[in-house]
């Protein structure tokens, strides 16, 4: 189970919740320009690879000043020493919340792409900096789409890019850490990458499903474990799925032990 957190009162809850939510729609509109008048330009004539990296550092500035503009979030990062400088990981996190790609967005340091819903790029502003930045689309109700989006994932890896997957699929609703699907293990293989275990915490309860308010002081953990080398020879690859999982269900469980 997820630790508790110190609720706040409703009327500090209102309040923040506004200034939040307010500041969101101006850094967002903010960093969009700048990905627009600065990003995409910088793009044109210094990446040739396309590999998106002004545009997603434009990302990860959006995703700091998100956190930073909520008084009662704040994110610790462990493991950076694992992270080896020019290398790229595919990297796997677990799933609590839609505020879990904003936190590794904050916190890792890495050039990443990642999947998101395809009705999300009509977003104003976030869907239009998704859509420039390259990051993956996909139409969970097309199996087409869903192909395209593995298949993309390992030419990203080529590039030298970073790709960031959740292996169990959909969100956790109990903050346990759930069967992982082949998919990414598959993808580390065939791109010849190694996957890099991310465990997320303090993301399942910090904006409760279906409501606006912030209604918790949250600290947000991402820890970051050694690289793995993927070996797919038959059932290696299984294997393989299984004691990354194990050892990040052990990590988490550490992680909440020191917050209690």
């Amino acid at each position: 189970m997820q630790s508790q957190r110190k609720r706040v009162p409703i009327i500090l809850s209102v309040l923040v919740s506004a200034f939040s939510w307010a500041m969101m729609s101006l850094v967002t509109v903010f960093c969009f320009s700048c990905g627009l008048m600065i990003g995409m330009p910088l793009t044109l004539v210094f990446d040739r690879g396309r590999s998106g990296r002004f545009m997603h550092a434009i990302t990860i500035l959006w995703a700091k000043m998100i956190l930073w503009s909520c008084p009662l979030w704040r994110l610790k990062v462990e493991g950076k020493r694992y992270l080896a400088r020019g290398a790229n990981y595919l990297v796997i996190a677990n799933h609590q919340s839609m505020l879990d790609i904003l936190i590794v967005l904050a916190g890792l340091p890495l050039n990443f792409k990642f999947l998101a819903k395809e009705v999300l790029y009509s977003v104003p502003f976030i869907g239009w900096h998704m859509a420039l930045a390259g990051y993956m689309k996909v139409d969970r109700s097309s199996h087409e789409s869903g192909r395209k989006a593995i298949l993309e994932a390992p030419r990203w890896l080529k590039k030298g890019v970073s790709v960031l997957l959740f292996p169990e699929g959909t969100r956790s609703v109990d903050g346990k850490i759930h069967a992982f699907k082949m998919g990414a293990f598959k993808i580390a293989s065939a791109g010849n990458a190694k996957i890099l275990p991310v465990v997320l915490d303090g993301t399942g309860d910090a904006l409760p499903k279906r409501s606006w308010r912030v209604e918790r002081i949250t600290q947000f953990r991402l820890s970051v474990g050694k690289p793995i080398t993927i070996k797919d020879d038959g059932h290696g690859l299984e294997k393989t799925k299984d004691a990354i999982r194990e050892e990040m269900i052990a990590r988490l469980s550490r992680m909440r032990s020191e917050t209690l």
